[in-house]
């Protein structure tokens, strides 16, 4: 139904969140996003599944090749330092899928560290981000919306 990409420069960190019923398209939309835009593919990311938020209506080797995409969008970067996408999913119905996607080779495809989250407190701990920075990521205040991709019409923002 939605992601929503948004970013706190002060932060360095992008939030991404996923709402409702989610598309292949709207993964597809927010991949080719990234691509066009690499400063993001550079920050660390806290990714968090919303309630009701349900990724079955994407196959998992759909998921697979959506990983492959990500994996080249990476490679040219050469990224000096490991960066970190913590993900708090708060939807059962999600849970499969985003198990999926973190068993692949993150780490050697995306120079990244990937995790999975039971809270917002634990995710911060990992992000290296203090108590009142995790607040505002949770709360998503002092985020600039930079894109959002919500089906059938995708609606993009520069």
């Amino acid at each position: 139904m939605t992601v929503v990409l948004r970013q706190n420069d002060g932060l360095e960190l992008n939030l991404v969140e996923y709402r409702g019923g989610i598309t292949l398209a709207e993964l597809k939309a927010l991949a080719a996003f990234m691509a066009r835009h690499p400063a993001h593919l550079q920050r660390d990311t806290l990714n968090i599944i919303q309630p009701g938020g349900d990724f079955s209506a994407i196959t998992l080797a759909e998921l697979d090749a959506l990983f492959a995409y990500y994996t080249k969008l990476f490679a040219p970067l050469n990224l000096q330092i490991m960066r970190r996408a913590a993900w708090v999913c708060r939807s059962v119905a999600a849970q499969a899928h985003l198990r999926h996607w973190l068993s692949g080779d993150i780490r050697k495809g995306m120079s990244t560290s990937v995790r999975m989250f039971d809270t917002f407190a634990d995710a911060g701990d990992w992000l290296l981000l203090s108590a009142a920075e995790m607040a505002i990521a949770e709360s998503g205040e002092n985020f600039t919306d930079v894109a959002r991709f919500t089906a059938p019409a995708m609606v993009l923002t520069p």
